[in-house]
């Protein structure tokens, strides 16, 4: 029962992400982010700039009023793990910094560096199946398909 718990928080999650390659895909940066038409080249995601595209993202505008995600990379450049960059994501805002959330997402930051606007869901999935992926959150599976039911249109990015 707790494993299967655990795979529907990682689906879940992976549901979040999807997310938000798709609103990604859709988006490149000008400045202020625009919706452009898909022949546009995809645009590299950096630290720099992946708060300004999430934020603008159509996953970021299905979040629920009160939901929060903390969205964290990591290395092993030591031999253990190392916390490079943390962002807060909540409807239509994502900031640089770390709170409480209801879910914590983790991702190996190697997945930055090849990471565009056009690659998102597929970089994901990988990360997945690498096991570079991690979920955690303190609501139950119930709970957190309820609270973040309107982010299920977003399901198809990564094939669930």
């Amino acid at each position: 029962m707790k494993n299967k718990k655990l795979e529907i928080a990682v689906i879940i999650l992976v549901i979040i992400l999807a997310i938000a390659g798709i609103a990604v895909y859709n988006y490149k940066i000008t400045g202020n982010a625009v919706k452009t038409k898909q022949t546009s080249p995809a645009v590299p995601i950096t630290y720099n700039n992946i708060a300004q595209v999430l934020s603008s993202s159509d996953l970021v505008g299905a979040l629920p009023e009160g939901g929060s995600i903390l969205l964290r990379f990591y290395n092993y450049n030591s031999g253990s793990r190392q916390w490079e960059k943390s962002f807060i994501i909540k409807k239509r805002s994502v900031k640089e910094g770390i709170e409480d959330a209801d879910i914590i997402l983790s991702l190996h930051s190697k997945y930055l560096s090849g990471l565009t606007t056009g690659n998102f869901c597929s970089m994901i999935n990988i990360a997945k199946k690498n096991g570079d992926l991690g979920f955690e959150t303190s609501l139950s599976t119930l709970s957190l398909a309820w609270k973040y039911k309107s982010m299920y249109k977003f399901r198809d990015c990564l094939g669930f």
